[in-house]
């Protein structure tokens, strides 16, 4: 059973940091679309947007917080 979350759109997510080299440690953003699943590994990704205005693709198992967003 898949236990990883898949925050919808508009979801405020904070995140295990994948790059070792920078020193935050933590990561947080804002899902900008629905998630989509590697159908090699089974793995969810969702597309955050940072702080910085820049985006990622998110492997949702390094997701560690979901805040839903207040939109309907």
């Amino acid at each position: 059973m898949d236990s990883t979350p898949r925050p919808g759109h508009g979801a405020i997510v904070t995140y295990l940091n994948p790059d070792v080299h920078d020193p935050a440690a933590f990561l947080c953003g804002i899902v900008v679309g629905a998630h989509v699943v590697d159908p090699r590994t089974d793995h969810a990704w969702v597309p955050v947007l940072l702080a910085d205005g820049t985006l990622s693709v998110l492997d949702t198992r390094h997701i560690i917080e979901v805040h839903a967003s207040d939109e309907p």
